[in-house]
């Protein structure tokens, strides 16, 4: 278990157990850390395995995260969701760190002199990775697709013209995740760090993708059972799909809008030009969901339970996606689904979840990662989450431990923990809006926003 500093700093809203009493139980531990937009979780068993999902931004892993990481001596295994950088960024920066642990460690055993100890705290030590990499994911011409987005991004940026910047900042994101998936994939490395990749306990060697499949049998890292509920085969084949569409399309996208902004720039009509370029949420081959991009729908997505106790992992998947997987991986034999934790995809963004979502998935906690980036955790989703406990019966939640009973939402951060003024706004808001939900439900609803480096959530 981590160790913390005060008692203020474990922050336990009224009625769950105490730290104390999980250790002396051994229950499932999940410790929520500040983590900017993204998300970073770190789960641990009864036995004392260890989990860590997703890694945050890095600003946040170097802020916040690595410190308490660094009081343990090891993690079973670093699960990442997808690869953007808000799930990715933060486990490259534990990598990076570590690498300069193991130059350290390696000079000192050869009594070499001149070379500086890390300032960097010390991580843990990694027994293995999980993570769908794009290049595994495409395969076929994943690197025009790469270069494609590079050069593509700064031309729409510099355009000038609101619609195509969007566009180039989307094409940004993507192409500067995909870079930071390709130096995880070297630092895990056999000549490096030597973590597995994809290796699941008790098969074998290691895999090269993780996903839901026919007839497939759940692992067991130590008292903890994971079932992959998404991405299918089916979901992947439509995006390896997609993005071979969209580079046969766009193939000369680059130039063509090079040449198009010169000819446009100035004139009345460059409002003729918001269809020229690439949109990335109306996916090739894909199925139309609005605002959610690619990457978020490959999100490799787990049903982790222990001694009857259930946690939901979703990545950035969408509601769809979600319902499907737990329907193929027979956790929705009644329609409905009630677990002990759920991880709202997509730090609570309504693109991602509607209320047939979670009508069909309670939970006695529900955990919101984000720091009010893009209005991430949106209030329209915390009514979402309390209309489906506490409101009409159209919208009641379906199943039947979810009826009468008590319920809490956590979130990663609060308002004033974040500097960026437009996200701490709207975390102001969400806080009394919340709070207010809260103090409306006569107990039924308890929220709890992290002041600290973590909060723990005991099950």
């Amino acid at each position: 278990m981590l160790r913390l500093r005060s008692p203020k700093r474990i922050g336990l809203i009224p009625g769950t157990r105490s730290i104390e009493t999980a250790r002396k139980e051994r229950i499932m531990e999940i410790r929520i850390f500040q983590s900017a937009q993204g998300d970073c979780l770190l789960v641990e068993s009864k036995d004392g395995k260890r989990i860590l999902c997703d890694g945050g931004m890095p600003r946040s892993m170097k802020q916040y995260v690595r410190g308490e990481l660094s009081r343990l001596n090891r993690i079973d295994f670093v699960y990442v969701s997808h690869t953007d950088e808000d799930h990715i960024g933060g486990v490259l920066q534990l990598l990076w760190d570590a690498l300069e642990w193991r130059v350290w460690d390696h000079h000192q055993a050869r009594n070499s002199r001149g070379v500086r100890r890390p300032k960097v705290p010390r991580p843990p030590k990694i027994g293995g990775i999980w993570h769908n990499a794009f290049r595994d994911q495409i395969k076929e011409n994943r690197g025009a697709i790469e270069d494609l987005l590079a050069a593509s991004a700064p031309v729409l940026r510099a355009s000038g013209i609101q619609s195509l910047a969007e566009q180039g900042v989307a094409c940004e994101k993507i192409s500067s995740s995909i870079r930071q998936a390709l130096k995880t994939s070297r630092l895990i490395s056999p000549e490096l760090l030597n973590i597995p990749l994809n290796k699941i306990p008790g098969r074998g060697r290691d895999g090269k993708l993780m996903m839901w499949r026919r007839g497939q049998r759940p692992f067991r890292v130590g008292s903890l059972t994971f079932t992959i509920i998404g991405p299918t085969e089916e979901e992947l084949s439509q995006l390896r799909q997609g993005w071979n569409n969209w580079l046969k399309d766009h193939g000369d996208v680059s130039k063509e809008i090079d040449r198009e902004i010169r000819k446009k720039i100035g004139r009345a009509d460059v409002g003729a030009m918001t269809g020229a370029g690439i949109d990335l949420h109306r996916w090739n081959k894909m199925p139309s969901h609005e605002g959610v991009s690619v990457p978020n729908i490959a999100s490799l997505m787990f049903m982790v339970e222990e001694d009857g106790k259930r946690l939901l992992l979703t990545g950035d998947s969408q509601e769809d996606f979600i319902l499907g997987g737990l329907k193929k991986a027979g956790f929705l034999d009644r329609g409905c689904t009630h677990v002990d934790v759920f991880k709202m995809p997509h730090h609570g963004s309504d693109y991602n979840v509607d209320g047939e979502l979670l009508r069909k998935v309670s939970a006695d906690h529900y955990v919101f990662c984000g720091n009010g980036r893009h209005t991430n955790p949106e209030l329209s989703v915390v009514d979402l989450v309390e209309r489906s406990r506490l409101g009409p019966q159209s919208a009641l939640a379906l199943h039947p431990r979810a009826s009468n009973r008590r319920f809490y939402l956590w979130f990663s951060t609060q308002a004033k923990s974040d500097d960026k003024r437009e996200s701490a706004k709207h975390m102001r808001k969400l806080e009394a809006h919340a709070r207010s939900l809260a103090k409306r439900s006569r107990g039924k609803m308890r929220v709890r926003f992290n002041g600290g480096a973590s909060v723990s959530l005991s099950v």
